[in-house]
């Protein structure tokens, strides 16, 4: 007898034991459960018009403050590479997509996205940047706020005329087939120019493959050839480099990493900024519950130039160089 509830007891503090076990192994796989949704991550899609640095950039840029954030992120990147059709595909299909937020990149994207959700009244959260006039081109509305890029052509080429005062003559290559307000810049930059006695001769491209052809065609007969911030001009840069150093006529870009790549003179913000100043507002969205309707849309202003010393050497540029004392001038 004595035998048996000696193994009853023996059964019973070992099945006590088993059961505290179950509960500490449920107790954890509920807290694993727990944490991991305290963690879930919110998606977001960056829609971009064509690979080049500066794109690059304002994306990573853009990132890199969103992960300063203690909630957690997924991103998508999305690129069009230029072309219109594949744009307006990759819209809908990162509509269909159910992300959190999309962080659009210049005006075709951004208005892309504010034309399928409009049309199919979706209220997906949008956060553009690299735009100069929303107002302009109608990207705004309830679900939409962003970072404006507004460019001052007239310090650009004041800073550009201090380097080298003995210009007269420009060339101004953009193609007219991107539909992003380069029209409106073509007329501030002649008007500006016009004022300073300078000539302007504006060389429209629809496309990479016409860039050698028509822009070498005025190469022997001008000072300076200009470039904005065109989609098409900038993925195609290499092929105005080699002009401008094969006639000793310098570059004068209006992005930064457009100078990194080779043009002997550079104006812009820094591009990461961009995106900085967009993931702000993309934080205020998804983690504080704000409107795209009720925050402002904001500008990053700090200009500068840079001077890539060795490609301006080569693209005939003959400035000296260290009596350049202006702040906003920059040499590399």
């Amino acid at each position: 007898m004595k035998n048996i509830f000696k193994k009853i007891l023996i059964l019973t503090v070992v099945m006590s034991a088993l059961s505290f076990v179950a509960y500490v192994v449920l107790q954890q796989m509920n807290f694993v459960q727990s944490d991991q949704s305290a963690v879930t991550k919110k998606r977001i899609a960056i829609f971009e018009p064509a690979t080049h640095p500066a794109i690059n950039e304002i994306a990573q840029g853009f990132i890199d403050e969103m992960n300063t954030s203690e909630c957690h992120y997924v991103f998508t990147r999305y690129n069009a590479n230029g072309n219109k059709m594949l744009l307006q595909a990759q819209a809908q299909e990162i509509l269909q997509s159910s992300y959190d937020l999309v962080f659009t990149i210049g005006l075709g994207c951004s208005v892309g996205m504010k034309e399928v959700t409009a049309k199919q009244g979706r209220n997906l959260p949008i956060v553009f940047c690299a735009i100069d006039d929303p107002i302009k081109f109608n990207v705004q509305g309830e679900n939409i706020t962003g970072v404006i890029d507004t460019t001052n052509y007239q310090e650009q080429l004041a800073l550009a005329l201090q380097v080298q005062p003995s210009i007269k003559k420009i060339i101004l290559v953009y193609d007219v087939s991107q539909g992003s307000g380069l029209e409106k810049d073509k007329e501030s930059i002649v008007a500006i120019l016009q004022e300073k006695n300078i000539d302007c001769k504006p060389v429209e491209i629809n496309g990479l493959t016409e860039i050698q052809q028509k822009v070498s065609g005025f190469m022997a007969d001008t000072d300076l050839v200009m470039i904005l911030k065109d989609n098409t001009i900038v993925s195609g840069i290499d092929t105005i480099i080699k002009l401008c150093q094969q006639y000793k006529v310098p570059l004068l870009a209006t992005d930064l990493n457009s100078g990194q790549k080779g043009a002997a003179l550079a104006y812009g913000i820094h591009e990461a900024d961009s995106g900085k100043e967009s993931a702000v507002l993309a934080q205020l969205i998804i983690e504080h519950g704000q409107q795209p309707s009720q925050i402002p849309v904001v500008a990053v202003k700090n200009m500068v130039m840079k001077i890539n010393r060795q490609q301006a050497i080569k693209q005939g540029l003959h400035s000296n160089f260290d009596t350049i004392t202006s702040s906003e001038i920059h040499i590399d």
